[in-house]
Order: C-alpha cells, then sequence, then structure tokens
C-alpha cells in the first residue's frame, strides 16, 4: 500500500459523519456503483483507487468489489 493509498484512506475514515450507504450512492439503482456515483458519496475519491478496487475491470463496482474494498479499509464501512 502507498501513502497515498493510506492518505486516501485516512481522508475517507475522516469524513464528518458521512455514512458511506452503497445503496444511496447507486443513483440509478443499477445495483454497482461508477466513478461518478463513488465520488458523489466519497469526494476524494481518485481514479486510481477506483480502479483499483474495480477487480473485474468492468468500471463499476459490484457488491463484492465493495465489501472487499470495506475489508481492505480503502472504503469506509456502512453508515461510519
Amino acid at each position: 500500500m502507498t501513502l497515498k493509498h493510506m492518505t486516501l484512506i485516512a481522508a475517507a475514515v475522516a469524513l464528518p459523519a458521512m455514512a458511506f450507504a452503497a445503496d444511496s450512492a447507486d443513483t440509478n439503482g443499477d445495483g454497482m456503483l461508477d466513478l461518478a456515483e463513488l465520488q458523489a458519496a466519497l469526494p476524494d475519491t481518485t481514479e486510481e483507487l477506483f480502479t483499483e478496487l474495480d477487480v473485474n475491470k468492468d468500471g463499476f463496482l459490484d457488491v463484492d468489489e465493495i465489501a472487499a474494498g470495506r475489508k481492505a479499509g480503502l472504503l469506509p464501512a456502512a453508515g461510519n
């Protein structure tokens, strides 16, 4: 993990009382998050971080990728 990733994690965790709920961030209701939806919920998200989270490289984060990002500490847990 790079210093940049650690900084992004710290910034995401420090967001003031912002609950990251993937279902509410999914504005088009397709069950996945694209970069714009994730950045709307977590403005400090970079394209580089999104690409790292998008394991299957389809341009979207599905529930498994979001869960893996949370487990790895790259995304805040729901309700945090």
